[in-house]
């Protein structure tokens, strides 16, 4: 083989020179707009990402000569990646009823998906018989399991001893749990064969609903008892989980999400370690889970950076840093960002998402199919999501290299900033008492708050952009339907339930975790039902205190409610809500801002009507009064604006003052702004404008929104 010549990289000094020089260069080509504003972009993490990544800015970037597979795991748990263990496709089903789910989870299983992810209802979840269940629960995301037979019906024909099964099982997984054994137990299936995970996330369920039926001290209590049990007879089942995405789904930060994930591991870490559970045990038997978020790059550091610092957390404990990668790690698909409206453009979401989680290293994964924001996806849409995992393995080959993110000059300084921004929030909620007692406060709660507001503001003036939704839409498409979590469901499920129902167990309240579990598993084998089991498990105790919960959010809706007004003033009218664009001089002196008037107004489901253009204000007027459109938008430039304005609206208002006048554009002088009002100018558009506000006080004013 040849010797080929090899080059050493250029000195500190060099580099800082070329980069000098290139800095002068694009200040030059900016022509006086500054640096920072033009080219460099801020993230709602506080982090500013910088047009240039060098290796000068690795300087201070700890971990770079770690390899994969070594501690603190910034490249992944495996030293041979994805080569060694891909990650599962635990592709979710939005199913309310055991037969439909078990119908779709079967044709899921001979197409590519591997493991089986079982999410129960809120019901469910909460140890509750429909019968017995508040309004809204039974049915509302996920499936409603009532009993061994549901879970019977839900899982026939699936070979549990060869595929992992994912249950999240509320605060206490006890009576799930008791179900799934029993119920392994009439198939043949020792539970040592038994894989995948069984969680219970009592701090999670906590923040996502604001109310516990138990003390967390007694949740705990629970939590080590399971934790314990299955560690001696179901060994390859995880048993404590972390939905951390709950914070992103409400519109936190990547590094808000990232440290209260840390700060929950570390709470459950600390309790069990209280009830002789030791946190290596406890480590390596929790599955933390995170949303993908639509920013690419900050996704994939987001996941490398969560490996560095969990390796710090239970190191601090004790344990040795190899367990802490024995943590799995779940990503989803965020539902922030996804659309009712134009939906297919949810399937290229998803697809940039689940690259960023692949090549941050998660092990398992779910995509989100495009229409699964209405809770009722079909055999193509879960087909397409379910196909993305395998383009990205057999087609992309992103299994090929472990940390194809690695020797990234960006990656590597934003996986640095993020876990630095993400370990400083952490401590600050270890200095407020911990995660529960932050929960208790409610700082995460108001913290991720703000950081919603601050995108949804983006999202309202469209500096953060949703294709369809507050861009671009198409005024002609049928948005997808939303499934209602209906009356009729939980009435039959209760009457299902009260038909099948046996006499209730005898408790044992003095017993312990493990004699009380004993029981719940001799009872559903006799079939017991869900709440029959809850109570059976339940040692005595007080409800937790009421925090407020972390609401999920999706950045279209507001959007959506006026695309909806709009189009049910159609059905009731004959016609869109319309808008008059006149437009006045030459195409050179209109077009920019008629086409920005359009685009402005389409996404609040206005049908823009004004197609020629007019030399004068008088002929703009009397075509905009003859159409009968109640908006009338005056699109010309601000040199011309002084002469047509009061010309314009004065010639509209005088015809019929209801019209609403709009001016396209924003003067910089306020004295000119005030002058335009007073001559009958009710509104203006332009870039900083808050459309989603302007659009819903409109339609407002012409009663199509209540």
């Amino acid at each position: 083989m040849a010797n080929h010549p090899t080059s050493s990289p250029p000195s500190t000094d060099a580099l800082t020179g070329t980069l000098a020089q290139w800095r002068k260069a694009v200040e030059a080509e900016l022509q006086g707009v500054p640096f920072e504003k033009k080219l460099v972009t801020r993230t709602a993490e506080g982090i500013a990402l910088q047009p240039l990544y060098t290796r000068a800015d690795l300087a201070t970037v700890p971990h770079l000569a770690s390899r994969p597979g070594e501690a603190p795991f910034l490249r992944g748990g495996a030293s041979l990646g994805y080569k060694e263990k891909s990650w599962e496709i635990c592709q979710e089903i939005t199913a309310r009823e055991a037969s439909v789910f078990n119908t779709a989870v079967l044709a899921d299983l001979q197409q590519g998906q591997n493991c089986v992810a079982l999410m129960p209802d809120v019901a469910s979840r909460a140890g509750i018989d429909p019968d017995a269940a508040p309004a809204g629960t039974v049915g509302n995301g996920g499936l409603s399991l009532a009993d061994g037979h549901d879970l019977a019906a839900a899982l026939a024909g699936v070979e549990l001893t060869a595929v992992p099964l994912h249950l999240r099982a509320g605060a206490d997984a006890a009576p799930l749990a008791a179900l799934l054994l029993a119920y392994a137990k009439q198939r043949g299936i020792a539970p040592t064969a038994l894989t995948g995970s069984v969680t219970a996330d009592p701090l999670g369920e906590w923040a996502e609903r604001g109310a516990l039926s138990a003390t967390l001290a007694t949740q705990f209590d629970n939590l080590a008892g399971w934790t314990n049990w299955a560690a001696k007879n179901t060994p390859q089942l995880r048993t404590i989980g972390v939905e951390a995405g709950a914070w992103s789904e409400a519109g936190g930060s990547a590094t808000q999400e990232l440290a209260l994930a840390v700060a929950a591991g570390v709470e459950y870490l600390r309790a069990l370690q209280a009830r002789s559970v030791a946190p290596a045990v406890a480590a390596a038997r929790m599955r933390f889970s995170f949303a993908v978020g639509p920013q690419f790059f900050t996704e994939v550091a987001k996941f490398r950076a969560f490996r560095l610092l969990w390796t710090r957390a239970v190191m601090a404990f004790g344990a040795e840093a190899k367990v802490a990668a024995q943590s799995a790690v779940h990503a989803r698909t965020g539902r922030w960002n996804k659309t009712l409206f134009d939906p297919h453009v949810n399937m290229l979401r998803v697809t940039t998402e689940a690259l960023s989680a692949v090549l941050g290293g998660c092990d398992s994964l779910h995509i989100s199919p495009y229409d699964e924001a209405t809770g009722a996806s079909d055999e193509f849409s879960r087909r397409i999501a379910r196909n993305v995992h395998t383009l990205l393995a057999e087609e992309f080959h992103f299994t090929e290299t472990a940390d194809p993110a690695g020797g990234s000059w960006y990656v590597e300084k934003l996986t640095d900033e993020l876990a630095r921004k993400a370990w400083a929030l952490f401590q600050d909620i270890e200095k407020q008492g911990g995660y529960a007692a932050a929960l208790r406060a409610g700082s995460p709660q108001k913290l991720v708050a703000a950081t919603a507001a601050e995108k949804d503001d983006a999202i309202a003036k469209r500096r953060s952009s949703l294709i369809g939704t507050n861009l671009f839409p198409n005024l002609k498409e049928k948005p997808l339907a939303v499934q209602a979590c209906d009356a009729a469901f939980q009435t039959t499920r209760a009457q299902v339930i009260r038909q099948r129902r046996g006499a209730a167990p005898q408790t044992a309240a003095a017993a312990t975790w493990a004699q009380r579990f004993d029981a719940a598993l001799a009872a559903a084998a006799k079939g017991a039902t869900l709440g029959q089991l809850s109570a059976l498990c339940a040692a005595p105790a007080s409800a937790e205190a009421a925090i407020t919960p972390v609401a999920p959010k999706r950045a279209a809706a507001g959007f959506e409610e006026l695309r909806r007004a709009a189009d049910a003033f159609a059905q009731r009218t004959g016609a869109r809500p319309k808008v008059f664009l006149a437009k006045i001089g030459p195409v050179k002196q209109h077009k920019p801002r008629a086409d920005f008037s359009a685009g402005f107004f389409a996404v609040g489901g206005f049908e823009s009507v004004g197609k020629e253009a007019f030399e004068t204000a008088a002929a703009a007027a009397q075509a905009a009064i003859k159409s009968g459109a109640p908006i009338v938008v005056l699109c010309s430039t601000d040199e011309t604006y002084p002469e047509l304005v009061p010309a314009f609206a004065g010639a509209i208002k005088q015809a019929n003052p209801a019209t609403t006048v709009v001016l396209a554009g924003l003067p910089a002088d306020a004295a000119v702004v005030a002058q335009f009002r007073a001559a009958g100018v009710d509104e203006f558009i332009h870039i900083r404008a808050s459309v989603r506000e302007l659009l819903a006080n409109l339609l407002k004013k012409i009663g199509a929104l209540t």
